[in-house]
């Protein structure tokens, strides 16, 4: 007990540490991922501001072409600080004409901001140029437009522009940078950081770089990995409680899977030990007939008051506790007092039960069984074992061995589900089995889907190839039933035939008359029906299956 509780406890503390740790990655990558995204996004907006500065400053020298402001007169110079009070981001304009130079207003680096040198630009428009300014410290540049005798500059200044672009969380981690092609920064955002140190000594780790693709601009940002995680970050206590709870939650949940409560194995063993687990019994009947000719055994719980519980509702737990052979031999012993004495009478009849393939894979299964057969005085030739395909079989070529070992036996081997299982079509080869068992998933489509005819029809053939009969699983209705005898299948089970029976009732109806056997023959009202639905079947299909019946 104390082994169980530590690996419980281990259990728990695992899946909680790893969903915290999982929700945790998981944050931090969207939210890093959408982080760097808003900054991409956010470099990208400085330098289209960049260029609606430049816009401002082109349409404003067109103004001053159209009204023919390209003299330094007087009037030139009034009209120059007009416009340059009219555009905010404007601080002056001047003008080259014919070796004249003048100024809106500051005339003092006019020579140098006119002067033709390497620092001005082309843009994708060449008679328009940038350049930095150069006078140092300053925070502006110039644009220029190239006429044929005359250059009219531009100043501006970006002192601010970007300012206003930066979240209040980067303040104080962000700085983005203006450069132009030649490298010379014309606009900036420096963090107003707390500390002392020197900007020159900063470098973060995250760069993001845009490129205007009008004028000669790049923009880069940069920011520690820290800030940019931090940024748009959630940090809720509340939210935190919430994960730290679901991650324990679900660690409880698997732990509770795993280690099922000490309450559920003793409700099961003491149910094994007061045989309330009882054998109920299917009929398989001849199609072309309607004779019984066998039963699959199927696992029913009795509670002491009487409620009937289906496998769905213990056969999961069962397995988890590892009680499938418990159960598996229980039924068996309880089948040898109600069925074996037909079976001795009848050798016609084959009576079919599940096992696992853990179970046929088990070579300790196969002599415990043969005791609890023998013990019973089961008939050999008449038990058929199923092996379920919703299970995987992890060694084939073992299993071809078993069957083999249960063949000399006398006992059958039937493959279940078939076709939608793990195993597929490699277990029909090579298991060598005797009887093929179609899913209900098939047989419900058969009659108005034509996939599942042809997935049907191919096993069926399939199935003729390897010598096996083949039975039809889930069979509701006459309609269907025509159809599965149109196609070759001369054995099924279902509800249309009988439900699934306790021994007494299954007995009393087999011991009628075949007329009267509900759970073996049709009544004549089924039969009518049937033949009228066989008319509304494809033209093969109704001539065969007539020709069947």
């Amino acid at each position: 007990m104390f082994n169980r509780t530590v690996q419980q406890l281990a259990l728990i503390a695992v899946v909680t540490l790893s969903f915290i740790g999982g929700v945790h990655l998981l944050y931090s990558n969207v939210m890093h991922t959408w982080n760097k995204a808003q900054l991409q996004d956010l470099t990208t907006r400085s330098v289209l501001r960049m260029e609606l500065a430049a816009d401002r400053a082109v349409s404003t020298m067109a103004d001053v072409h159209i009204g023919g402001l390209i003299s330094c007169s007087p009037h030139t110079i009034e009209a120059y600080r007009k416009l340059i009070f009219s555009v905010g981001s404007i601080k002056d304009l001047r003008l080259w004409d014919g070796g004249k130079t003048c100024a809106g207003f500051d005339a003092n680096t006019l020579k140098l901001d006119l002067a033709t040198n390497e620092s001005w630009q082309d843009s994708r428009n060449n008679t328009i140029q940038l350049g930095a300014s150069n006078v140092p410290g300053s925070s502006r540049f110039s644009v220029r437009w190239n006429g044929d005798d005359h250059n009219v500059v531009a100043v501006l200044s970006t002192g601010g522009l970007l300012d206003d672009m930066i979240p209040a969380a980067l303040r104080s981690h962000l700085k983005i940078r203006i450069i132009l092609d030649t490298g010379h920064e014309i606009a900036s955002y420096i963090p107003d950081r707390d500390d002392t140190s020197d900007d020159a000594t900063w470098e973060p780790d995250v760069l993001m770089e845009a490129v205007s693709d009008r004028y000669p601009l790049k923009a880069y940002s940069s920011i520690s990995p820290d800030a940019l995680w931090a940024w748009n970050g959630f940090d809720s206590s509340i939210a935190k409680v919430l994960i730290y709870f679901l991650g324990l939650l679900i660690g409880l949940l698997t732990s509770r899977a795993v280690f099922p409560p000490a309450g559920a194995i003793e409700e099961i063993d003491k149910a094994l030990k007061n045989g309330e687990f009882i054998p109920f019994y299917q009929p398989i009947v001849a199609l072309g007939t309607g004779k019984t000719i066998g039963f699959e055994m199927l696992a029913r719980w009795k509670k002491p008051n009487g409620e009937l519980q289906a496998p769905s509702r213990f056969i999961p737990l069962i397995e988890n506790l590892n009680r499938v052979d418990a159960l598996t031999f229980a039924l068996l012993r309880r089948a040898a007092t109600e069925i074996v004495p037909e079976l001795q009478k009848d050798p016609t009849l084959k009576l079919t039960f599940n096992i696992t393939p853990d179970q046929f894979l088990d070579q300790d299964f196969l002599p415990n069984l043969q005791e609890i057969l023998i013990l019973g005085n089961f008939p050999m030739q008449s038990l058929v074992i199923e092996i379920t395909e919703r299970q995987q079989i992890d060694d084939l070529e073992l299993a071809r061995k078993m069957v083999d070992a249960y063949s000399k036996k006398g006992i059958r081997i039937a493959i279940d589900d078939a076709g939608t299982g793990h195993n597929g079509l490699s277990s029909i080869q090579t298991l060598d089995a005797r009887i093929l068992k179609l899913d209900k998933f098939f047989i419900d489509g058969i009659v108005e889907n034509e996939k599942s005819r042809q997935m049907v029809e191919m096993l069926c053939n399939l199935a003729k190839q390897y010598d096996m009969a083949v039975v039809a699983e889930g069979i509701e209705t006459a309609e269907q039933a025509a159809v599965a005898l149109a196609m070759g299948i001369h054995e099924a089970q279902g509800f249309y035939f009988s439900k699934p029976l306790p021994a007494e009732e299954l007995l009393s109806d087999l011991n009628k008359a075949p007329v009267e056997n509900s759970s073996s023959t049709r009544s004549e009202a089924d039969d009518k029906v049937a033949a009228n639905q066989v008319d509304v079947l494809p033209t093969g299909l109704a001539q065969s299956a007539r020709k069947a019946g």
